[in-house]
């Protein structure tokens, strides 16, 4: 009988010795060290694990060198003792010198090393240098690197529409660092989706081993769930595995949210119109919608405008509104406009809207804008004058230029007018039909004379042109300008009085006088000022000088 218990005892004792050694030293992966300079009493902590400078060698004698330097009488060897505390508990004292291997405590959780000492001949292990140069020894920890795991999921969009995106593809990626892990599950948890097909066990996978640095990855289809209503879902992944001691470790879980809409395409609202047109068109306008869904659509409210640079050329009131639609059901108006000018970059068409209720919930559509280009004519006409303020009686140049900036040429004339109390000097106010080609300006000049005082505002030339056909009058187009002219009677200007400056302070300059004589002050000429009348100013001037000079003269 004790036999047989003693053999059973080995056999536990085997197994035991076996589990305990399920990974050998070379399995053991080191994380990057940290290293430190410690003097006596000087600490390292990397983790749960410092160390402690103890102890170095005493000093020794010193003598001068052959170069006069101050070194140890016989060579030290450089070492010291180190306390190793795990968790604040010492658990070993060794002694470290450069020649020394690293030391590995028995789980193999921290390995230490020496890395550095002062030269064995160094001036600090002499007696009276010991304090102020005192020794040191490099010491480096490096704790056992641990598998560290990340998990992500992603899908191929952030967000699907019921009805029209079919499947999600979502993938899951599991990254190892720092250490080897091994017997990594990895799990996906798709809450309300569903799989496309197949069994649950593709939302699991099993990799033996991961070395660090590496990353593993794996997909799976969903199906898109029908909606009527927005409703976003969550996708998450956790993952765990063990390390070479079979520690295990769980990666931190993650998540991501996918959002799903109800299909948007069931309302149907658009607006078509031509995009490129001529001047003297006038293009129609249709306003469409339609139900492609699956249910009624109710109180639908449609909303339209209109570019400011056409008219309208048929009654309209921007505004309909609809009761129902069934489901294949559509609706539709049209209305017609014709562009006021000229654009080849071409002007936008607004955008209609609508307002409307499915399953009595509220929603709202827009369509798409138009950008429509114009072709024609584009006419330019300007009217400016070379002076704006003039004496009565004073001549003034008036400018007519008109251009066609347009892509199409036209035939123009310009014609202009006198407003009351104005004259023609010369040159004539209208330009006779034309043939105007593309950014050529053409254009007259002539010269006025104003016969009262005030402010005169020129009436605005005006232009006619024919459309892209050369053949009748199509259009007016005012002028964007009517210059305005002050005219000024110089008669009746009464010059403004202006003050004498201030007498500058200056130093008395001294007079030479007869004892006994009172000094007289010196006489001083206070300036009259000259009134001049405006457009005379020097002539007036000139007479006012001869005329004073004759009276002292008498």
């Amino acid at each position: 009988m004790k036999r047989y218990l003693a053999v059973l005892i080995i056999i536990l004792w085997s197994v035991s010795l076996a589990s305990a050694a399920s990974y050998s030293p070379g399995d053991i992966e080191w994380a990057a060290a940290v290293s430190g300079t410690l003097n006596k009493g000087g600490t390292l902590t990397n983790g749960e694990f410092m160390v402690k400078a103890i102890q170095f060698p005493s000093p020794v004698p010193g003598i001068k060198d052959i170069n006069g330097n101050i070194v140890p009488e016989t060579d030290v060897d450089p070492m010291v003792l180190l306390e190793i505390y795990k968790n604040g508990v010492l658990t070993k004292e060794l002694i470290m010198n450069l020649q020394s291997e690293a030391y590995i405590d028995p789980d193999y959780e921290v390995k230490i090393s020496a890395t550095g000492f002062p030269a064995k001949n160094a001036r600090g292990w002499v007696y009276e240098y010991y304090s102020a140069e005192p020794p040191w020894a490099t010491i480096s920890i490096q704790t056992r690197a641990k598998p560290k795991l990340v998990v992500a999921v992603t899908t191929d969009k952030t967000e699907y529409t019921s009805y029209s995106d079919m499947i999600i593809t979502a993938t899951v990626t599991v990254t190892n660092s720092e250490a080897r892990a091994k017997n990594i599950d990895v799990y996906l948890n798709t809450g309300e989706l569903q799989l496309r097909g197949g069994d649950t066990s593709q939302l699991h996978k099993y990799y033996y081993m991961m070395e660090a640095g590496t990353s593993q990855s794996f997909a799976v289809i969903l199906v898109v769930p029908e909606l009527i209503d927005q409703k976003s879902y969550t996708l998450s992944v956790d993952a765990k595995g063990f390390d070479v001691k079979d520690i295990e470790y769980k990666a931190a879980k993650t998540s991501t949210t996918v959002m799903v809409s109800p299909k948007q395409n069931y309302f149907a609202i658009s607006k078509a119109v031509k995009d490129r047109i001529y001047l003297q068109d006038i293009v129609p306008v249709r306003i469409t919608v339609g139900n492609g869904g699956m249910f009624d659509i109710y109180n639908i409210h449609v909303t339209d405008s209109m570019s400011e640079n056409f008219e309208l050329k048929s009654n309209t009131s921007f505004q309909w509104d609809i009761a129902v639609l069934k489901p294949g059901q559509e609706w539709g108006r049209t209305y017609s406009i014709k562009p006021l000018e000229t654009n080849l970059n071409g002007f936008t068409i607004p955008a209609v809207t609508a307002q409307y209720t499915v399953n009595n919930k509220q929603y709202s559509a827009t369509s798409a804008t138009t950008n429509v280009i114009v072709n024609g004519p584009k006419i330019i006409l300007n009217k400016t004058v070379d002076k704006p303020i003039v004496n009565i009686s004073e001549d003034v140049t008036v400018t007519v230029s008109i251009n066609n900036a347009g892509n199409i040429a036209t035939k123009a004339e310009v014609k202009d007018s006198l407003p009351e109390g104005v004259s023609l000097v010369s040159g004539s106010t209208n330009l006779a039909s034309t043939f105007l080609e593309l950014n050529t300006p053409q254009g007259f000049s002539y010269i006025i004379r104003m016969n009262q005082e005030g402010e005169i505002k020129l009436p605005a030339a005006v232009a006619n042109y024919t459309g892209v056909e050369y053949k009748g009058i199509t259009r007016s187009v005012l002028s964007s300008e009517r210059p305005v002219i002050t005219v000024i009677d110089p008669s009746k200007i009464t010059p403004a009085p202006t003050e004498s400056p201030a007498p500058a302070t200056v130093a008395p300059t001294p007079i030479e006088t007869t004892p006994g004589q009172t000094p007289s002050p010196s006489p001083t000429n206070t300036p009259t000022p000259t009134p001049i009348t405006p457009g005379f100013g020097s002539v007036f001037s000139i007479i006012v000088l001869i005329f004073a000079a004759a009276h002292r003269r008498r």
